[in-house]
C-alpha cells in the first residue's frame, strides 16, 4: 500500500512541476504573441503610410505627365508662331 502511494505522490508531484512549467512556457508564449502584434500593428500603419505616399506619388507622377503634355502643345504653338513671323518678313 505505501508503494502505492509513494508512486501515486511521485506521479503527481511530476505533474504539479509538469504544470508549472507549461504554465511559465504559456506565459512566455503570450508575452512573446503580444509582441508579435504589435510589431504587426505597427508594419500595417507603416503599409497604410506607404500606400497613401504611393497613391500620392501617383497622382503627382500623372500631374507632371499633364503638364508635359500642356508643355509640348505649347511648343509647338509657339514654333508655329514664329514660323509664321519669320515667313512674313
Amino acid at each position: 500500500m505505501d508503494d502505492h502511494l509513494s508512486r501515486l505522490e511521485a506521479k503527481v508531484n511530476q505533474t504539479i512541476e509538469r504544470m508549472q512549467e507549461l504554465r511559465r512556457v504559456n506565459a512566455d508564449l503570450e508575452q512573446r504573441n503580444q509582441q508579435l502584434e504589435e510589431s504587426a500593428g505597427s508594419l500595417r500603419n507603416e503599409r497604410d503610410q506607404l500606400q497613401r505616399r504611393l497613391a500620392e506619388a501617383s497622382t503627382a507622377a500623372a500631374q507632371v505627365e499633364e503638364f508635359e503634355e500642356k508643355r509640348r502643345l505649347i511648343e509647338q504653338k509657339v514654333g508655329s508662331l514664329l514660323e509664321k513671323l519669320e515667313a512674313m518678313g
